[in-house]
């Protein structure tokens, strides 16, 4: 053998050790994001009966009000805008005189959950339990006397019932009784399964809609939160009940988990391409049981498309670095006039309502208002955009009409 021959062969070998290592590190990227990881928390720098005092980041400097967890999440307060930043340290306010306040040195979970008790939502509240493919979950029920069309709330990955909480009384003055749901492999369920972006959850949703109907329900409106909003877009195409489906509501939806993940390894620290492979390895067999995976996610579950008929309102935050706002672009493109696409002001995944509560209740109440069968329903195709705009890249994007931006997703 030449020199050349042996040339081209210690080339084809680097060559497949370089793709089994990116590979392997794909499948290590695809892991972390299917299997629940520890929240990130921030310390708590300095304490006053008004102000806690947080290091300064994308997070903690972001306008709104947010709730963190301190204690072993045993307690927590609701904490407003930003009243002082140094460039190293934010303070922010102390809402409501909490009766606990954390100390320094405590370290704070920082949550968009304006509401964590159903009672705070509605004294009506009530918990029921739904049953799908032979296990139980817990769900909140927001009953409103007379209502045949019920709103059923569905939060994001790794999360809880809680996190959508502060979208119920959006669909109970519209007239809805809601439902807030759990299901298999959230932040509820012991049994420490990983997630599969809505490709089995999606179940859990589907027998939440026939609940839905057996007590009542003559139309359904599904409200997506992130991964939420994946699993309410596979069952508004493939549940026995989509016919049923009136409207969505689809806040910083998961509408791409190739880009999702691609994103997620960026935000990591590592390339980019890592996490598309990683996505690709969650399709195959055999690589999807080295991410932990009982079975490979269908890959048309990883990009779902629009539902045909179905009016879509998609809420997104133009900063959003877990699911970059641009796969909400092209999803509203492709929906065409279905679609109206809200554009928040710059905010981390989740935040939305945090960022811009005006815009927020207001957008989603004029859609569901729309949504109803009412001769002054708005029309669908807007694109609307946040008066909070930072930038005037974020101001220019938010003008552009959702169908004319064509091709261009943590935790809630």
């Amino acid at each position: 053998m030449g020199l050349i021959g042996v040339a081209a062969r210690l080339v084809a070998a680097a060559g497949v050790v370089g793709l089994a290592a990116s590979t392997t590190a794909g499948v290590v990227v695809a892991r972390k994001a299917v299997h629940p990881r520890p929240k990130r928390t921030v310390p708590v720098l300095q304490v006053t009966p008004t102000t806690v005092t947080v290091p300064a980041d994308e997070q903690t400097r972001c306008p709104g009000v947010y709730r963190v967890y301190f204690g072993d999440d045993e307690h927590s307060i609701l904490l407003g805008d930003v009243l002082t930043d140094d460039g190293d340290r934010v303070g922010r306010a102390v809402l409501d005189a909490p009766a606990v306040l954390p100390e320094q040195g405590d370290e704070l979970l920082w949550t968009g959950y304006l509401i964590d008790d159903p009672a705070a939502v509605s004294p009506d509240a009530a918990e029921v339990t739904i049953t799908a493919d032979g296990s139980e979950h817990a769900a909140w029920f927001f009953p409103v006397p007379g209502s045949t069309t019920w709103a059923i709330h569905v939060h994001g990955i790794h999360s809880s019932r809680s996190a959508v909480l502060r979208g119920v009384p959006d669909t109970l003055a519209a007239g809805m009784s809601s439902l807030v749901i759990g299901y298999r492999g959230d932040a509820e369920d012991d049994r420490g399964l990983p997630a599969t972006f809505g490709s089995t959850e999606w179940h859990d949703l589907d027998a939440a809609m026939r609940y839905a109907v057996d007590h009542g329900a003559g139309r359904l409106v599904l409200v997506g939160w992130s991964m939420g909003a994946t699993i309410a877009m596979h069952a508004a195409r493939d549940s026995a009940l989509r016919d049923r489906v009136d409207a969505m509501v689809l806040v910083c939806p998961a509408l791409d988990w190739f880009t999702a993940l691609r994103w997620g390894a960026v935000k990591a620290g590592f390339p980019g391409f890592l996490g598309a492979l990683g996505a690709v390895a969650l399709t195959v067999p055999g690589l999807c049981r080295l991410a932990g995976m009982r079975a490979p996610i269908p890959l048309r579950r990883m990009r779902p498309s629009p539902p045909a008929g179905v009016p879509l309102l998609l809420v997104h935050s133009v900063g959003d670095r877990d699911v970059p706002v641009d796969a909400s672009r092209r999803f509203a493109a492709a929906a065409g006039s279905a679609a109206t696409l809200v554009e928040v002001a710059p905010c981390p995944h989740g935040s939305e309502l945090n960022r811009d509560p005006v815009l927020f209740h207001g957008s989603v109440r004029r859609f569901l208002h729309g949504a109803a069968p009412r001769p002054d329903a708005a029309a669908p195709g807007r694109h609307e955009a946040s008066q909070a705009a930072a930038t005037p890249a974020a101001a220019a994007d938010a003008a552009t009409p959702a169908a004319a931006n064509g091709p261009a997703e943590a935790a809630s």
